[in-house]
């Protein structure tokens, strides 16, 4: 029988959850799982894939499905980071505008190098209340939307954007609130839920709005100046798709 390959294990905490999680570096088996998730092009695959990647490579007892968003991105940065390098290395074309003389604008366009280091990216958490008060005595609490909601989402076909914040608000309830009792979302019908949400006035499905644009994220800003024209720029990526093109 041949030996078997040793692999170190690193530990990172959880930014949202403040969980700590233990994983090894992923293998050429999971590394041929995200290539092919990349070659499709499909941004649905590349989210199983990651999750696939995640699960395999996680040796704490966790559930990658209830991961907020951002604990997700964070982890698969640092699990990219440790498996293949912290170094990540980007493509971007020019955006700047430039005309000579007697001649049309047209874009630059001309590619520019960018590199990163995974490990520097940290998250952007404000000081964000998940209890939306909405009049005198009813409110809503509301949770981070995790990885399955996104799942569950992106399974539903030619979604509008309307029906997609509907959704997304609808999957992140914890419970309503009174003065008198709390109502959890898992108790109640989905049909109420969204009869809930309807009767809102504009300034209150505003707040929850509000919750939702302020969620944390990973964001990373990068400055470069375009060797071609010489124009000075500023990148913000956020997503994971972003950080690795």
């Amino acid at each position: 029988m041949l030996p078997k390959i040793d692999v170190p294990l690193y530990e990172i905490t959880l930014p949202l959850l403040k969980k700590k999680v233990k994983f090894r570096p992923f293998l050429v088996k999971e590394e041929k799982i995200l290539l092919m998730a990349a070659e499709s092009e499909d941004q649905d695959a590349i989210l199983l894939a990651i999750k696939q990647i995640i699960n395999n490579c996680c040796v704490s007892d966790i559930d990658v499905e209830d991961l907020p968003i951002l604990d997700f991105e964070y982890f698969f940065m640092h699990l990219r980071a440790r498996s293949v390098g912290e170094i990540v290395d980007l493509q971007y074309k020019c955006n700047n505008t430039i005309s000579g003389a007697g001649e049309e604008e047209k874009k630059c366009n001309a590619l520019v190098k960018l590199s990163f280091n995974a490990l520097e990216v940290e998250p952007v958490i404000g000081d964000i209340n998940n209890k939306i008060q909405l009049t005198s005595n009813l409110g809503v609490a509301l949770k981070y939307p995790n990885f399955k909601n996104i799942e569950d989402i992106s399974k539903i076909k030619d979604i509008t954007s309307t029906e997609l914040i509907s959704k997304t608000i609808i999957s992140s309830i914890d419970f309503i609130y009174d003065n008198e009792s709390m109502y959890y979302a898992k108790d109640t019908p989905e049909e109420e839920l969204v009869d809930f949400i309807d009767s809102l006035t504009r300034e209150q499905f505003g707040k929850i709005q509000e919750f939702f644009e302020n969620i944390p994220k990973l964001k990373k800003q990068i400055k470069f100046t375009c060797q071609k024209c010489a124009y000075e720029e500023e990148l913000m990526l956020e997503g994971i798709q972003s950080f690795f093109g």
